[in-house]
């Protein structure tokens, strides 16, 4: 099973999908990975971070959409990137169903598969894969640091 992510658009999203760690995971479980050249260099990733894992790294995203079973991301591609999708792959991330409902049904007509990962329910079992909660803490532990900045005195940190 070979799973890929390609570059999201760095103006609305400068997080990674797979980084060094979440890579090792997924070879640790058999998957084979690839990735584009300079993946995540933006964060301070490089490319030897990820090929000593195992990782493939490519130059072209058509060849590495071309050979993928599964591909992650954290948005939507953009419509030129998606329409090199091909039948019976598969595509994981926050796709926002809701907004972007005539791509995702595009999508359904080529039969390709599409997880969004924000319509996971929120029970005990799916916990793991619950980004909405994820993404939340860490927009409240940035809230409480940028009031310190503005305030300059000691404020409560969060507790759970």
């Amino acid at each position: 099973m070979h799973i890929v992510s390609i570059l999201e658009n760095k103006a609305v999203e400068k997080r990674l999908a797979i980084t060094p760690e979440i890579a090792k995971k997924y070879i640790g479980l058999g998957f084979k990975l690839t990735l584009p050249n300079n993946y995540g260099a933006h964060l301070g990733f490089n490319d030897e971070d990820y090929n000593n894992l195992g990782v493939n790294l490519a130059n072209n995203e058509k060849d590495i959409i071309d050979n993928a079973d599964i591909i992650i991301q954290l948005g939507l591609p953009d419509d030129e990137k998606l329409s090199l999708f091909k039948e019976n792959q598969t595509l994981v991330g926050s796709l926002n169903a809701f907004s972007n409902k005539k791509k995702l049904e595009n999508l359904k007509t080529k039969k390709i598969n599409c997880f969004s990962l924000e319509l996971l329910p929120r029970i005990t079992r799916a916990q793991s894969m619950d980004i909405l909660s994820s993404q939340a803490n860490l927009a409240g532990y940035k809230a409480v640091v940028e009031a310190f900045q503005v305030y300059e005195r000691a404020i409560p940190m969060m507790m759970t």
